[in-house]
């Protein structure tokens, strides 16, 4: 049986709580620390906001305000921030969608606020990364961490973002030029999602962002990539299907098998089903054994922590991609294709570039070697 403080938090997991029983003694800092962790703290705050003084401590309430208070504080950073963004591509013809964050909250839960904010998602047109680029850095911003010509290339090639940084507030641009790295297989294309963006009405401006067709299916994807470790993903996704007027799951359905996808999106429409309590009037082809998968997310995902290991990702994707072939050319891509950390790892010069895609894998092999060597001297120890 679920413990009482995980019904709370599946609870408050949507944009109108359930009622709530508070009558059973609740454990209030695992509460806290379990909402933070999952991305609810405004989601609580606004659910707890409305009881009787005597069913919260006060303490627990007044750490939740001020939690909340400084969370708008940096949503409201945030917004300003992009509304300069989109603006100033836009002005310089550069198309442009702004995406999670602030405009899924508004989509989703109808308040800028209810989602804890993190950074600034914008999706471009690859053909346009270098114009972008400059017009960000006249802003101030810079990418982080600066790359050579060559390891931008092949990160270009083979990957989907990259931030750039500026010092006020650390704020960060999360520049996308796809929606998913090639070591994880989705076909949604760039250009097609950026052909028929909707504009939603954010802080006094206009935004243009994903269609809500293709956030679903989106939304389904990034959180099957993470593993749906987060509930909060799980309670936007089902959110955004109730507060849309208007869904074409005709097209969502087609999208989904032409980006190889249409496990995770049934995946991501079980969750939202059995979590915000939506009727979706869809059924595919895998329903069966993402129904399966969807109880066990939701019933272990208080009790998972951390990113998961290579071996059990690559195990997930089996289960989630549509082709096996796609999760065995995922998993040698992730061995093989350089990253980030590699390239901060170890500085090569431009000539001998090639010699990253040989490192990879014996750095990996270094880490996971001496993660197995723990685990074996933590049981040998107990």
């Amino acid at each position: 049986m679920n413990r009482p403080e995980h019904e709370l938090l599946f609870s408050i997991a949507r944009r109108e709580a359930e009622p709530l029983d508070l009558k059973r003694p609740l454990d209030w800092e695992y509460v806290l620390a379990t909402a933070s962790t999952h991305g609810l703290i405004p989601l609580l705050q606004k659910s707890l906001h409305s009881l009787k003084a005597d069913q919260v401590p006060t303490s627990v309430l007044s750490r939740l305000k001020l939690q909340s208070v400084s969370n708008l504080s940096n949503v409201l950073h945030l917004l300003g921030k992009q509304l300069t963004v989109h603006h100033l591509l836009q002005q310089n013809g550069a198309p442009v969608a702004i995406f999670k964050g602030s405009v899924l909250a508004q989509m989703a839960y109808g308040d800028i606020s209810l989602r804890q904010a993190g950074d600034i998602d914008v999706l471009i047109s690859p053909e346009h990364f270098d114009h972008t680029r400059k017009l960000l850095e006249s802003l101030g911003y810079q990418m982080t961490p600066p790359l050579t010509n060559a390891q931008l290339a092949s990160h270009l090639k083979s990957h989907c973002e990259i931030q750039f940084m500026r010092d006020d507030w650390l704020t960060v641009v999360d520049l996308h030029w796809a929606l998913a790295p090639r070591s994880f297989v989705f076909k949604l294309d760039t250009e097609e999602v950026l052909s028929r963006l909707q504009t939603v009405t954010i802080g006094g401006g206009e935004i243009k962002t994903l269609s809500t067709e293709d956030s679903i299916l989106y939304q389904s994807m990034h959180g099957a990539k993470h593993l749906w470790r987060r509930l909060e993903w799980i309670s936007a996704l089902g959110e955004t299907i109730r507060a849309a007027q208007s869904i074409d799951w005709d097209a969502i359905i087609k999208r989904a098998a032409e980006a190889r996808a249409t496990r995770m999106l049934a995946l991501g429409l079980r969750l939202a089903e059995r979590l915000s309590r939506i009727n979706v009037p869809v059924e595919l082809n895998d329903d069966r054994s993402m129904d399966n998968l969807a109880e066990n997310i939701l019933g272990t995902i208080f009790s998972v922590t951390g990113a998961a290991d290579s071996t059990e990702t690559n195990l997930y994707n089996l289960k989630i991609m549509d082709r096996k072939r796609d999760a065995l050319a995922s998993a040698l891509r992730a061995l093989f294709v350089p990253t980030l950390t590699d390239w901060s790892a170890v500085n090569l010069p431009p000539s001998f570039h090639s010699l990253y895609y040989a490192y990879r894998p014996l750095r990996l092999s270094k880490i996971y070697t001496a993660s197995l060597w723990r685990r074996l001297s933590s049981k040998g120890a107990a």
